[in-house]
């Protein structure tokens, strides 16, 4: 796609810069490596739940707050007044400072000494990352069209993902030797530079007069609007359900193979990192890729296959959480981890469907929002909990109990999404 607007003025800024680009292909380049950074520091912890635990003389509920509730607080609560930000004013600003807060924040974690230190630090992760995704999304849906939509959003999720597998391996293997304050530290001031980088050369897409004049309504008006449309509600539910699952395993999984499977906290990261991490950047490249083919013969498309997916993926991961053979174990969340993920770039590309191009950063912000509040903030706490209320019953195996209840969820979401898919084709705006 030619850059049509080099040499124009986007709205919250003075001149044009004629030294930075709004090319696609970049953009989209530039957004993938926030992505990875964005995931990257958002689940760092998970791996590092035991030594934390141990240091802090912690229990698995407060590490459950730690690992969820702490981030999505204020992640959840600035999400929307931030991508009311992003749809009127430069989202590249808002994504260089919030990419700068959050790095900050994840470094000064390394630093707690106690629960409210490290709830706090937690906090100040969610504010900076409040600012990212809704922007981002925007951006992709200015820059790409409706039917290449699904595979851009993919890629930028699978940029997230392949950060947080990256990132459950390196802070292993840095904790292992130099303990968990020099993971944190590390791997948060990793992020400063990416934000100057983008700022440098990114510059913000040029945005119609239309657009401008649109973005002016009320908050009240654009939510009224947004959540008067039954598919996009259904849709946004399903993937915060998804969410709510898939978090809860993805941030106690690691304490899982330590106490079950005996495994050593560089092992984990290494294990974990080139089986569900994995599959889970494959799947979503591979579901992206499908559904620019699927898509073509129906757009509901992008509905039913992650209903299907969802529906799949308890399958895999139940047995996962019983079967006493670590091979098998590995190989079976991998292909859930694979499944799973080919449907939920897709899923959460569909959000723009059902929104104008002034309201998609509230809309994404939106779904964010019900993601963080109940996938991120209650997903974790949940698995905790559950944990502690059956360990009188099951010892140190209360944990994979724990794991196999939240396995469940994927079948809720699905129904969701099947439901979204029959009223998509009267609300479908893009």
């Amino acid at each position: 796609m030619a850059d049509r607007s080099q040499h124009r003025v986007a709205p919250g800024s003075a001149t044009p810069v004629r030294s930075r680009v709004t090319a696609p292909g970049y953009v989209l380049t530039m957004l993938t490596i926030v992505s990875f950074f964005n995931f990257l520091d958002r689940s760092i912890i998970a791996v590092l739940i035991e030594p934390i635990k141990r240091d802090l003389y912690l229990s698995d509920s407060q590490l459950g707050l730690i690992a969820g509730f702490a981030f999505a607080m204020l992640y959840a609560t600035l999400g929307l007044p931030l991508a009311r930000i992003a749809d009127r004013r430069s989202r590249i600003t808002l994504m260089s400072i919030s990419i700068a807060v959050w790095s900050v924040m994840t470094a000064l974690t390394g630093v707690a000494r106690n629960f409210i230190e490290l709830f706090a630090a937690r906090v100040g992760v969610g504010v900076g990352e409040a600012g990212c995704n809704p922007a981002a999304h925007s951006l992709i849906g200015d820059l790409f069209p409706a039917e290449r939509r699904p595979f851009a959003v993919s890629i930028f999720q699978a940029g997230g993902m392949l950060g947080q597998t990256l990132g459950l391996m390196i802070a292993a293997l840095v904790a292992q030797y130099w303990g968990w304050r020099v993971a944190l530290m590390l791997v948060g001031l990793c992020g400063v530079p990416v934000a100057l980088l983008l700022f440098s050369t990114v510059r913000e897409p040029a945005r119609s007069e239309a657009h401008a004049m649109a973005s002016a309504e009320p908050m009240s008006a654009t939510l009224k609007a947004l959540l008067a449309r039954p598919p996009l509600v259904h849709l946004i539910l399903g993937i915060a359900i998804a969410s709510f699952g898939s978090q809860g395993i993805t941030q106690w999984a690691p304490s899982f193979f330590i106490r079950t499977h005996g495994l050593k906290l560089s092992e984990v990261g290494v294990l974990i990192g080139l089986t569900a991490g994995l599959g889970a950047v494959l799947g979503m490249v591979v579901g992206g890729w499908v559904m620019t083919r699927l898509g073509r013969a129906d757009r509901r498309w992008e509905l039913w296959m992650p209903a299907i997916v969802f529906t799949l993926n308890p399958f895999f991961m139940i047995p996962s959480f019983l079967l006493p053979e670590l091979k098998s174990v590995l190989l079976l969340q991998f292909l859930g981890a694979f499944i799973s993920a080919s449907g939920v770039g897709v899923a959460i590309s569909s959000v723009q469907t059902y929104s104008e191009p002034h309201r998609r950063a509230t809309a994404a912000a939106i779904m964010f929002l019900m993601s963080a509040l109940i996938g991120l903030g209650l997903g974790p706490v949940a698995v905790g909990v559950l944990s502690d209320m059956l360990k009188p019953s099951f010892g140190i195996e209360s944990l994979r109990y724990a794991l196999l209840i939240m396995s469940l969820m994927p079948f809720w979401a699905a129904t969701h999404l099947w439901l979204a898919s029959r009223s998509s084709a009267r609300w479908r705006l893009s």
